[in-house]
C-alpha cells in the first residue's frame, strides 16, 4: 500500500513537473515571437526614417533654390522701383508665383511623397503584425487541452486564425488603398488651393500698388471688390472640392470596409456550425 501511495505521489509530482515546464516551453516561444516582431518593426521604423531625412533634405534644397530666386528678384524690383520713383513697375503676379511655389514645396513632401511612403510602411508593419498575430494563435491552439474534443478545437481554433488573417490582409490592403487615394486627392486639390491664393494676393497687391498712386485715396477694401470675389469663390471652391472628395472617398471604402467585415463573419460564422 506504501508503494502505491509512493507511486501516485511520483507520478503526480511528474506530472505537475511536466506541465510547468511545457508551460516554460510556451513561455520561451512567446517571448521569441514578440522579440521577432520587435525586431522586425524597428527595421520598419528605421527604414521610415531614413525617407523622411531624404524629404526633408530635398524640402530644404526646394525651398533654398526658391528662396533665392526670390531675393535676385526683389532686389532688382526694389532698385527699378528707385530709379522709377513709383511702385507700380512691380510684378506682383511674380513675387505671388514665389509664395506658390513654397506651397507647393510643402504639398509636394506632406501630401504626395511623406503620404505615400506613410502608407506604404503602415502596410508593411500591418503585415508583420499579422503574421506573428498568426503564429501567436497558433501557438494558443497548440495549448487547448479539452479531453476528447482537444483535436476538433485545436483545429477550429486555427481554422479560425487563418479566416482571421486572411481578412485582416484584407482590411490593410484596402486601407492602404485608402490612403493613397487620399493623398493623391489631396495633392492634386491642394495645388488648385494654392493657385487660387496666389492669384488673389497677386491681384490685392497690384490693387494696393495702384492706391499707393493716388493721392487721397480710399484704402483698398478687396471684400468689396466683385473682382477679387470672384477669385476668392475659385480658392473656395477647390477648398470646398476637396473635402467633399475626401468625404466620397471615407463613404466608398467604409462600405468596402464592411463588405470584407460581412465576408469574414459569414466565414467564422459557417466554422463555429461545422
Amino acid at each position: 500500500m506504501h508503494l502505491l501511495k509512493s507511486t501516485a505521489v511520483f507520478l503526480l509530482l511528474g506530472a505537475g513537473l511536466f506541465a510547468y515546464a511545457d508551460q516554460a516551453s510556451v513561455d520561451r516561444d512567446r517571448k521569441d515571437l514578440d522579440r521577432k516582431e520587435s525586431r522586425e518593426l524597428q527595421k520598419i521604423d528605421q527604414a521610415e526614417e531614413q525617407e523622411h531625412i531624404k524629404f526633408r533634405s530635398r524640402e530644404r534644397d526646394e525651398l533654398a533654390k526658391i528662396q533665392r530666386d526670390l531675393n535676385s528678384s526683389a532686389a532688382t524690383a526694389t532698385a527699378t522701383v528707385v530709379a522709377t520713383g513709383t511702385m507700380s513697375t512691380l510684378d506682383t503676379a511674380k513675387l505671388a508665383q514665389y509664395k506658390f511655389l513654397q506651397d507647393e514645396v510643402s504639398n509636394l513632401i506632406q501630401n504626395q511623397l511623406t503620404a505615400e511612403a506613410s502608407a506604404r510602411f503602415t502596410h508593411d508593419r500591418s503585415a508583420i503584425n499579422r503574421k506573428y498575430t498568426l503564429e501567436r494563435a497558433k501557438l494558443d491552439a497548440q495549448q487547448i487541452d479539452a479531453g476528447d474534443a482537444t483535436a476538433k478545437q485545436r483545429d477550429t481554433a486555427l481554422k479560425t486564425a487563418d479566416i482571421t488573417a486572411k481578412y485582416q490582409e484584407q482590411l490593410d490592403d484596402l486601407a492602404q488603398e485608402e490612403a493613397l487615394a487620399n493623398a493623391k486627392e489631396r495633392f492634386e486639390q491642394t495645388t488648385k488651393i494654392n493657385a487660387g491664393e496666389r492669384d488673389l494676393s497677386a491681384f490685392a497687391s497690384k490693387q494696393l500698388m495702384a492706391q499707393m498712386g493716388k493721392a487721397n485715396a480710399t484704402p483698398y477694401n478687396p471684400t468689396a471688390d466683385p473682382e477679387y470675389n470672384k477669385l476668392a469663390a475659385v480658392r473656395d471652391e477647390a477648398r470646398n472640392a476637396l473635402e467633399t472628395s475626401l468625404d466620397e472617398l471615407r463613404a466608398k471604402f467604409n462600405v468596402k470596409r464592411t463588405d470584407i467585415n460581412n465576408a469574414r463573419d459569414d466565414d467564422l460564422a459557417k466554422l463555429s456550425s461545422s
